[in-house]
């Protein structure tokens, strides 16, 4: 009992195999076995062992005996233990099926108790909705009138989503569902208008409103923290608690299209909203002018002339007259007024976008900037088809294949009518007579009242408005040429040119057809300080040349090239009238026209005058020649217009002595070069900055065959006046013994009564000609007359009376020209001759043997007449002394 009593073994853990092992070598050995012999080994074998077992079994119930009483007393109190505990579990299992009866009795009571509150509490819920529902009317109202159009789509929103979700079972609702969808309508049709209202009426305040300091701060916050790239993360702040936070100074342009598209977008509105402001564009537009022209016509010219000294914004003045000034300044405005809807337009579309990319929308339905000029456009073509008296605005819709527009053709009339507009066909201009005055347009003058009266000459006042906006659309539309400028150079084309050149042509007429046309002169500033006469009619007539190039000029890029038409059609009847004016002023004679007259009609002798250095030096200032080619030509002409009028003398009815119609041609060749010069400087006038930028060759091909047609008239004038005074040299010098008692103003019978009248009728002329004449022209019919003097007074003195008061003759021609202020070393040649006319034939001889001849032989023939008949030379004396002079005029090579 020692011993340790017997321990469980560890799980997991065997006993040893040798009981086991022995056994199963026993097993294996007697089927192994072959023999009985070794069968009966093994079981003795097999026995032994057992006896062991047995042996060792006793030793250890010997030596555990008091532990296995122990062991077996526990058992049979654990036994009693465990007979007690299953009464007890059976007592407790009989009480439980007990509980569990009456608690399946009270859990019928519960759900029937939670059933009826559950009915109570969604009876309360949806009565809770109902009543949500119906008061988010007058929420949404309130929201309105507090200007907080995000609050109120929320409450509209959560409105109708309880309504179509929750309530979408309650029938009676059907009336109250359909008032919140046309609140919702209504709600996006404010919405969308505060938004147009923000881009195209924002901040366009009375003059005299002042703006408070806390509202400049804000305007200048919002400009210095607005981001150009906008994302759908610039708008999570937008909510009806910021909303509520603003108050109208802190309130921007900014804020309030956020919060608008914010309450489009929980109405799922926003792509709706965009067609929806897509057509209301043109619309607004029109509200624009219409806000801008009432603005003017209040405001009043006197307040409008100081702000716009103020501002300094004012185009130039030029083809602005004091009827179309408030057209000038509502254009102006206008042009200002849609540059800034544009940059708001601009920020509009950034925003719209993100709002678009935050709810998950394509921006496919958003408008453009083009979608907005291409509206600016129509609207201006509309109000100048008002204002010009266009009959029809479809000009530019052919032209322009590529203008973007999806909205039916609407005039200004119709539109401030209020009337459908009606489908007209397309006509051409028409500047006939003023259009006959519809019934929309009377309604709509009463109520939209124009800044002016309706004129097409108004053209010329918008148009320094127009080029800048054109010139900032362009780029905008696509870089090509916009539909307001085709408008308006198919206007210009088909109708402006033809009123610029009618009128141009009927200022002329009335200029040149008055009383006092071709009689009345001006004086007229020409280059340097040197003052220019001409007549008056021809300013005026120059005055609408001027205009008429003028307005091209103005209008530019929009179809100044066309309006160059005008210009040449006024070129045209000036150069008309001037030619019947020269027809008119060439003096005439009781016999048909005057020697110089019948002289210009010879193509000869005009290509001779013309050819001379004398005529390059007279229309060429700057032409340097000599005095020794000058000369030359003085003595050259004097020779053969000398020789033609040799033939016979010169009548006086040949003459004009007239000096006032010389005067008069004076004055017209003036007036000729004066326009020439005018019509020259057109491209210096139509280019420059502002101007034109090309001229077609044809336009420059036609002024410069105009300025061609002046310069020919003057020339011929001056050509005139040249031939006359050397003609009048041959007549007055030719006449001297005509009349016994012939007067003149240096006594009666004066030897020297010729040259006398003659001095007299120059000094007239200059007297007359040279307040009038440019200096050049004038030095052109002088110069020369010393040459063809001497020509005259030789001629003269070739005839019977010989060189009788020959003294008196060249004193008096002496004074002459040195009154003119012209050289008299013209006249040496009549000292010469006349010292001839004093030799002897043979000492005339032996001069032209020594020297040379100096006069032709025909000239030493007739002075050899002369002689003869003064010393009564025999004829055989003076055939031989001809024979000399023959001789002697062949010795040195002279031939006449």
């Amino acid at each position: 009992m020692s011993s340790p009593p017997p321990t469980k073994p560890p799980r997991g853990v065997k006993q040893g195999k040798e009981t086991s092992g022995l056994l199963m070598s026993v097993i294996r050995t007697l089927s192994a076995s072959e023999t009985n012999e070794q069968r009966e080994k093994e079981r003795a074998k097999l026995e032994k062992e057992y006896k062991k077992s047995d042996a060792r079994l006793d030793e250890l119930v010997e030596q555990h005996a008091q532990e296995i009483m122990d062991v077996m007393q526990k058992f049979g109190a654990v036994t009693s233990a465990l007979s007690v505990w299953g009464q007890h579990c059976d007592a407790v299992v009989a009480r439980l099926g007990a509980c569990r009866g009456l608690l399946r009795l009270r859990r019928d009571d519960l759900r029937r108790l939670w059933a009826d509150a559950r009915t109570h509490h969604y009876a309360l819920q949806m009565l809770t909705d109902i009543e949500r529902v119906v008061v988010s009317e007058r929420e949404t109202r309130e929201s309105l009138s507090a200007g907080r159009v995000l609050a109120a789509a929320h409450t509209l929103k959560a409105a109708l989503d309880t309504a179509d979700t929750t309530l979408s079972h309650v029938d009676a609702l059907n009336t109250t569902r359909q008032h919140l969808q046309q609140k919702k309508r209504e709600l996006v049709e404010v919405i969308v208008r505060r938004v147009s209202e923000a881009v195209y009426r924002d901040e366009r305040a009375p003059l005299t409103r002042r703006v408070s300091a806390r509202r400049r701060t804000a305007l200048l916050l919002a400009e210095l923290t607005k981001s150009e790239e906008v994302t759908d993360a610039y708008l999570q702040e937008v909510t009806p608690e910021f909303e509520a936070s603003l108050s109208e100074e802190d309130k921007t342009f900014e804020t309030t299209v956020m919060i608008s598209l914010e309450a489009l977008g929980v109405l799922e509105q926003l792509k709706e909203a965009t067609e929806k402001f897509k057509v209301q564009i043109q619309n607004e537009l029109l509200e624009v002018i219409d806000s801008v022209s009432r603005r003017i016509i209040e405001e009043g010219e006197v307040e409008a002339d100081a702000e716009l000294d103020e501002d300094g914004e004012m185009p130039d003045s030029e083809g602005v007259t004091e009827t179309g000034r408030p057209l000038a300044r509502l254009v102006t405005s206008l042009g200002e007024e849609f540059r800034a809807c544009a940059t708001r337009n601009k920020r509009l579309l950034q925003l719209w976008r993100a709002s678009l990319q935050k709810y998950r929308l394509p921006d496919t339905c958003l408008h453009t900037e083009q979608h907005y000029w291409s509206a600016v456009q129509q609207v201006l073509q509309l109000l100048l088809t008002e204002y010009l008296e266009i009959e029809s605005v479809n000009l530019a819709a052919q032209r322009s294949v590529a203008a973007v527009t999806d909205t039916t053709e609407l005039r200004l009339a119709d539109y401030f009518a209020k009337k459908r507009p009606q489908r007209r066909r397309p006509k051409l201009f028409k500047l006939s007579g003023p259009p006959a005055v519809s019934p929309s347009l009377s309604a709509r003058r009463h109520n939209y009242p124009l800044v002016c009266r309706p004129d097409p000459a108004h053209l010329h006042a918008v148009l320094p408005a127009l080029h800048p906006l054109c010139a900032h659309i362009e780029p905008v539309t696509g870089g090509g040429e916009c539909s307001l400028r085709a408008f308006i150079t198919d206007y210009v084309r088909c109708g402006e040119s033809e009123r610029l050149a009618a009128a141009a042509r009927h200022h002329i007429d009335d200029a040149m057809r008055a009383p006092s046309a071709w009689r009345e002169r001006t004086p007229h500033q020409g280059p340097g300080s040197r003052q220019r006469t001409i007549f008056t009619c021809c300013g005026s007539g120059w005055r609408a040349v001027a205009d008429t190039a003028l307005a091209a000029r103005r209008c530019g890029a929009c179809g100044g090239a066309e309006a160059l038409r005008a210009t040449c059609a006024a070129l045209a009847a000036l150069a008309t009238h001037c030619r019947a004016a020269h027809a008119r002023l060439c003096p005439t004679t009781a016999q048909g026209p005057p020697r110089a007259q019948k002289w210009l009609a010879d193509d000869d002798i005009v290509r001779f005058l013309q050819s001379l250095p004398n005529w390059t030096a007279a229309i060429q200032q700057d032409a340097k020649l000599s005095a020794d080619d000058l000369k030359q030509a003085y003595e050259r002409e004097a020779e053969i217009l000398g020789s033609s009028l040799g033939d016979g003398a010169v009548t006086r009815k040949e003459i004009i002595s007239d000096i006032n119609a010389l005067a008069d041609l004076a004055v017209l060749c003036e007036t000729m070069d004066w326009l020439s010069t005018n019509i020259r400087g057109l491209p210096s006038v139509l280019g420059g900055p502002g101007g034109l930028t090309k001229l077609s060759d044809k336009f420059l091909n036609d002024i410069s065959s105009a300025a061609m047609i002046f310069d020919e008239i003057a020339h011929k004038c001056l050509l005139f006046l040249h031939l006359e005074l050397r003609i009048e040299c041959f007549h007055y010098l030719g006449q001297e013994d005509r009349a016994e008692g012939a007067t003149d103003a240096q006594g009666e019978g004066s030897p020297a009564g010729g040259a006398a009248l003659l001095a007299h009728a120059l000094l007239a002329f200059h007297e007359h000609a040279a307040p009038v004449l440019a200096p050049h022209r004038l030095a052109y019919v002088l110069s020369g007359l010393g040459e063809m003097m001497s020509a005259g007074v030789v001629w003269r003195w070739q005839g019977e009376a010989g060189a009788r008061g020959d003294n008196a003759r060249l004193a008096t021609l002496r004074h002459c020209l040195a009154a003119l202020s012209l050289p008299h070393r013209g006249l040496h040649r009549a000292h010469a001759y006349l010292h001839l006319l004093t030799c002897t034939p043979q000492e005339i001889i032996t001069s032209v043997r020594e020297k040379g001849a100096q006069f032709t032989e025909l000239e030493y023939l007739n002075a050899f007449k002369v002689i003869e008949t003064r010393r009564g030379i025999s004829p055989v004396d003076m055939k031989m002394h001809l024979k000399q002079l023959s001789a002697a005029l062949g010795h040195v090579g002279v031939t006449v």
